[in-house]
């Protein structure tokens, strides 16, 4: 018998999986998530046409690195557990 926590949990995979749902670079981005968290927690990264195509040390470096990808649709995150964003956030207000 499933648990309440693992009916949660499932929940929100769906929750998420449908808000990634046909953006190839947000898709991208969540099924390398824990992977790149790992590898380059602190870094951020940009995604084109479904792929990682750079990680840098800040967002300009990043970019820069990616190159020109004119009229491209890119997605480019900073690589921080939610719980370091929430966190971050909270501290702005407090």
């Amino acid at each position: 018998m499933r648990s309440s926590r693992e009916d949660k949990k499932e929940r929100k995979e769906v929750r998420e999986m449908e808000i990634w749902a046909g953006n190839k670079n947000m898709e991208a981005y969540h099924r390398m998530e824990n992977e790149l968290l790992a590898k380059y927690h602190g870094k951020t990264a940009v995604f084109c046409d479904g792929k990682l195509v750079a990680i840098g040390d800040d967002i300009e470096d990043a970019v820069e690195k990616a190159g020109m990808l004119k009229e491209k649709e890119i997605f480019v995150k900073t690589l921080y557990t939610a719980k370091e964003q929430t966190q971050a956030i909270l501290v702005l207000f407090l």
